[in-house]
């Protein structure tokens, strides 16, 4: 079970760099005009989705080449949890995370971070990363132009 939701966790931070880096490059596109650009940027975007984690590889193996830029996390819980329900800020629906949907089905299908330890956190993220930037770069080498 946990193995299951190990590989949730890393196709969730997948899909999540793969939409942010296809709506990149597919703006980079619109506004420089032209197929050629579009596949560049996408290009592009997936040897920096690589080196991004690529750094996040050499962070989990203790070698930090950035130095020390650590912060401090707030755990997140559901609000239907919270102890103190003031009145929330507003957030548009894409800034929301799996914790302000609380459903029958949330548990079954999305994946919380915070259950995993951050070693875990970390590789998830390095792994994720390396597969999108490498599905980006695959992506662009089979565009026509």
């Amino acid at each position: 079970m946990d193995r299951k939701r190990y590989f949730r966790l890393i196709y969730q931070r997948t899909f999540r760099y793969l939409g942010a880096a296809l709506m990149i490059a597919l703006l980079t596109g619109t506004l420089l005009g032209g197929g050629i650009m579009m596949v560049s940027a996408l290009c592009a975007a997936g040897f920096v989705l690589i080196a991004w984690g690529w750094f996040t590889y050499l962070k989990l193996s203790g070698q930090n080449p950035f130095g020390r830029m650590q912060r401090k996390k707030t755990p997140k819980v559901p609000w239907l949890h919270r102890r103190f329900k003031e009145q929330r800020s507003y957030r548009p629906s894409f800034r929301m995370d799996s914790a302000d949907f609380d459903d029958d089905l949330t548990s079954a299908t999305m994946v919380n971070a915070e259950d995993f330890s951050e070693k875990q956190q970390l590789a998830a993220n390095a792994i994720a990363r390396i597969l999108a930037g490498t599905l980006l770069v695959l992506f662009s080498f089979f565009i026509p132009v």
